[in-house]
């Protein structure tokens, strides 16, 4: 592979882990939510809501990293 080659194979794996992140704290965040007065593995509901919580805080993060990634700044490097 060359230079431009190996800088597109990153590029495209940092997206694509991106990507996944989000879809699997989204996927997460909509789980708890929707299950969240079930009673997950016999914790309770404060649990409960505390991971969904997390998992909202985890995707925020998440997507503000693909914005930083997908900025002018990083693009035009």
């Amino acid at each position: 592979m060359n230079k431009t080659e190996t800088k597109k194979y990153i590029n495209e794996r940092i997206h694509n882990k991106i990507y996944s992140k989000i879809h699997h704290h989204e996927y997460e965040a909509n789980y708890y939510f929707r299950n969240r007065h079930k009673g997950l593995a016999g914790i309770d509901e404060e649990q409960t809501a505390g991971l969904a919580f997390n998992a909202v805080r985890n995707l925020r993060v998440w997507k503000e990293i693909r914005l930083l990634c997908n900025s002018e700044e990083q693009l035009t490097t």
